[in-house]
């Protein structure tokens, strides 16, 4: 498999990924997945549907992106699965938003945290997947406006939104 990446003039666009990066790919792909698994098992708590409501991308059918693979939003956080142009290995970004951490308080962000952080440790001493991880802290505009964008705009043939239904008191 080769991945696109940015061309200097007169060298290729593309760089050879080995078995052994497809391998951690295929791993880390599988924690980015049971990471939106947990994600969306979290918005349940939320009486109001605006919080419970997502949106996933699969970038892979959108041919204008050369490096996202697929992503996951909601009000409250993006959890983005990336391909890095330099050497082929997916990468896992979660945005964390400045709003819902202050309307709703730290416990739902450190809940779905802690289950990232244990889906991509190593527990057999290795590298394994511990380096694909990265957090980052967005202001409220930045995380929310996307959110709201992607939601309005509706479906497409690489969106689809869902609302999750509301946990059984």
């Amino acid at each position: 498999m080769k991945t696109p990446t940015k061309a200097k003039p007169g060298k290729t666009q593309y760089v050879a990924i080995t078995t052994d990066v497809q391998e951690v790919n295929q791993q880390v792909e599988k924690a980015y997945t049971l990471m939106v698994n947990a994600a969306t098992e979290l918005l349940k708590r939320f009486d109001v549907a605006k919080f419970r409501t997502y949106a996933l991308m699969d970038h892979t059918k959108n041919e204008q992106n050369t490096n996202l693979v697929k992503e996951f939003i909601c009000y409250h956080w993006n959890i983005t699965l990336s391909l890095s142009p330099k050497n082929g290995a997916f990468y896992i970004f979660i945005d964390l938003g400045e709003e819902a951490l202050q309307k709703f308080g730290s416990a739902l962000t450190n809940n779905l945290l802690r289950e990232c952080y244990q889906l991509t440790q190593s527990n057999d001493n290795t590298i394994g997947i511990e380096y694909a991880l990265r957090i980052n802290y967005l202001p409220a505009e930045s995380l929310h406006n996307f959110y709201y964008r992607r939601i309005v705009e509706g479906e497409t043939g690489y969106v689809s939104i869902a609302t999750v239904e509301k946990e059984a008191a």
